[in-house]
């Protein structure tokens, strides 16, 4: 399965949006995910991925049926630091092309300098 950094952004911001101290219920996660046309799978493969990464404090449990409790948990610090390089919406467009352009994928590193150069560069510093 391969990671998708729209979704990401997205699951993110909801994250950081959601009015409980530990991020978005099992329900309100599940819901969101099919608002956003999402799969479980992929879901708990993205939550997965975040959690890896050191996103995020949440963790995917998993029955014999798959994904059963999906928790995102909190933004670590490094999120959000990457959250606030991504979260407008002009600034995550125009990184995305830039790749596009390029023709490269990039980690979440490369991805947080090129949307910070961008936007040193909207702000003429």
């Amino acid at each position: 399965m391969e990671l998708d950094y729209d979704f990401v952004r997205k699951t993110l911001i909801e994250c950081a949006e959601s009015e409980h101290l530990q991020g978005p219920t099992n329900k309100e996660i599940r819901n969101f995910a099919d608002e956003n046309h999402v799969s479980l799978n992929e879901l708990a493969f993205t939550i997965d991925k975040m959690e890896e990464a050191g996103f995020i404090t949440g963790k995917v449990t998993y029955s014999g049926e798959g994904p059963y409790v999906i928790l995102i948990g909190n933004l670590t610090w490094d999120c959000n630091q990457y959250l606030n390089s991504i979260r407008n919406p002009s600034i995550w467009k125009e990184t995305k092309q830039k790749l596009i352009d390029k023709g490269v994928t990039a980690s979440f590193s490369v991805i947080t300098a090129l949307a910070t150069a961008i936007a040193k560069q909207k702000l003429g510093l």
